[in-house]
């Protein structure tokens, strides 16, 4: 079967039939539509005794064949005029879905495929594509609530990293094209040790901790809201630990921005603690963002 390239620009989504995926699906559809570009729907299939001599018509590719149709379909009854491509490359999901990424806008895909085990919140694949993609990947759970401290909202976890940077500039841009509101939160902790503030260079207190909050997060956002002036800024510097801050954050949100990796991330570490434990437990979408080379 002759492979269909994808579109420069295009928004790439991993098909599956899990309920995460059909639900990133239609994600995927509404941010082609909104933005005015090409979606191109992607499935791939693998076997490794195949790699040698792929039969005709497999079984599993039969099946292949389904997932699509019924995609194709669902796509044109919410969408007729997107312009629209499919791909069902032989090969494993998570390397054709990062090999698409380097001509991809954005890359969508379920939290959990079907082959994920019962109970776990993140799947093998949408991890792998998170860490090695070369666009920002939004990550879709099932079930997102519309109730929430920031319903409606686009939020960004900012803490001063370059990573955090892009992460800004592409939620500024998401809050933008929605007509929604922005909400950065920074997050910090002190441990306390043997009654004295641990953790930091100097003796600060919380409340000296809490200013230079403040003013990293004034800092990050210097520039966006005057490129921005029709988004609406909110500011968030919380006593918290960040993963579950965001979650908490997360509730009702419209997207969750966060970068690949944060300031206190190991060198060379592809995605770092924080990302990963906000693509687990988020309430909304998640989109990983990486620094433009």
């Amino acid at each position: 079967m002759p492979r269909t390239p994808v579109p420069h620009g295009a928004i790439v989504v991993g098909l599956d039939s899990s309920p995460t995926g059909v639900a990133a699906l239609e994600w995927a559809v509404q941010e082609a539509s909104r933005r005015n570009l090409p979606l191109h729907l992607l499935h791939a299939y693998f076997h490794e005794l195949w790699l040698a001599a792929p039969p005709e018509r497999p079984e599993a590719l039969a099946r292949t064949d389904e997932v699509v149709e019924a995609a194709v379909a669902r796509v044109r009854s919410l969408d007729g005029d997107l312009r629209l491509t499919w791909d069902v490359p032989l090969g494993s999901a998570a390397g054709e879905l990062v090999a698409a990424s380097e001509h991809a806008d954005t890359v969508v895909l379920g939290a959990r495929g079907r082959g994920a085990v019962a109970g776990v919140l993140l799947g093998t694949v949408s991890l792998t594509v998170a860490m090695h993609a070369h666009c920002p990947v939004v990550v879709v759970h099932g079930g997102a609530t519309e109730d929430g401290p920031q319903a409606g909202r686009v939020v960004v976890g900012v803490d001063g990293s370059e990573s955090s940077a892009a992460a800004i500039g592409h939620a500024f841009a998401q809050a933008s094209s929605r007509g929604a509101g922005l909400t950065a939160v920074h997050c910090w902790w002190l441990q306390i040790s043997e009654g004295e503030i641990a953790g930091t260079a100097e003796a600060q207190g919380p409340a000296d901790v809490a200013e230079s909050g403040r003013l990293l997060l004034a800092e990050a956002l210097a520039g966006w809201r005057e490129k921005y002036p029709d988004v609406d800024v909110r500011e968030l510097v919380l006593q918290e630990f960040p993963v579950e801050s965001l979650i908490a954050q997360s509730a009702g949100a419209a997207l969750m921005v966060v970068g690949t990796r944060g300031k206190g991330g190991f060198t060379g570490l592809l995605l770092g603690s924080v990302s990963q434990g906000v693509l687990r437990g988020a309430h909304c979408p998640v989109a990983v963002v990486r620094p433009t080379a």
